[in-house]
């Protein structure tokens, strides 16, 4: 059987343009090709429910290196018609509405991050410390960092990270915006539970570890308070007043709100937030258990978050 490698979709979905080992083309029915579909499951994509991945990106890389079950190796994506034009008149205009820094005025540093389209470093441009997304060798992650950065014109908040410009060199393109000194959510959630993992090594449990009650200090460090409600362990969890969305099922079954139990026992859990770390979201999970004693402690939460922390400045 000749090999045919697709060349382009067409207007009918039903029929795709194709080519042959001697480079003849034609079309062949879409029923030619195998379609394979991708799965969203617990926060990750997956062909075959064996090999997850965070993005797309990834799982398509992981193809291109090895089958792994699929019909044959990824080659190469279909091109789409002026797709690369397309990518030529973004360059234009985002030089043309002065998102353009000349790249001499932009001086490198250490790396601080890694994100789906490549490295994040630290900068300096014009006096400031700034943020640097280095481009990975990529169509994709080109086309994907373009958007982006075509998005974030567009919006300008206070609460939101600030584009500040691009920088378009032959070989790659670099997103330049404004560099948060004090980290992520992850540093302040290393803190947190750091300090409860003090208070359970003390035997007193906080009943009350809430948004509200993690403060940050001028130095940046989150700190736990407000121990109204701390008990040692030996107390029951009986009497008074507790919050809901911050106190363990089991202080549930036997109380008024005994109802909102039964929805944790059938299985009910919170989706994990728009952009939240794959591990994260799996020590959420653990950490909602139905069985007290299958839940991390705040010890093994810390070390979980901390090799996190490492492995993102990896």
């Amino acid at each position: 059987m000749d090999r045919l490698t697709i060349v382009r979709p067409t207007n009918d979905l039903n029929w795709v343009k194709a080519r042959n080992r001697n480079g003849e083309e034609g079309m062949i029915p879409t029923s030619y090709v195998e379609h394979y579909r991708v799965i969203y499951k617990d926060n990750k994509l997956t062909i075959d429910e064996e090999e997850f991945f965070e993005h797309l990106t990834k799982l398509v890389e992981h193809y291109e290196k090895d089958a792994d079950g699929l019909c044959t190796q990824l080659k190469r994506s279909v091109p789409k018609q002026g797709r690369r034009e397309d990518a030529v008149d973004a360059v234009k205009l985002f030089k043309a509405a002065g998102w353009s820094i000349n790249r001499q005025d932009l001086k490198l540093l250490d790396s601080i991050g890694k994100g789906e389209f490549g490295d994040v470093l630290l900068g300096e441009w014009i006096g400031l410390k700034v943020a640097v997304k280095r481009l990975k060798d990529s169509s994709r992650a080109a086309q994907g960092l373009l958007e982006e950065a075509s998005l974030m014109t567009s919006l300008k908040h206070n609460n939101l990270v600030n584009l500040l410009g691009l920088v378009f060199e032959d070989s790659c393109i670099l997103l330049v915006t404004e560099f948060m000194s004090k980290g992520s959510l992850v540093d302040y959630l290393r803190h947190a539970c750091s300090g409860m993992e003090y208070l359970e090594s003390q035997k007193v449990v906080h009943r009350d570890l809430a948004a509200r009650n993690v403060l940050i200090s001028e130095e940046g460090v989150a700190k736990v308070c407000d121990f109204g409600l701390a008990h040692e362990m030996n107390l029951k969890l009986d009497g008074g007043k507790f919050p809901i969305k911050w106190t363990a099922p089991e202080a549930l079954r036997h109380s008024p709100l005994a109802d909102v139990m039964k929805h944790v026992e059938k299985g009910y859990r919170m989706e994990a937030p728009d952009c939240c770390p794959p591990e994260v979201y799996q020590l959420m999970k653990e950490s909602w258990d139905l069985d007290p004693h299958e839940r991390p402690t705040f010890h093994e939460a810390h070390e979980r978050l901390a090799q996190l922390q490492h492995s993102t400045l990896a």
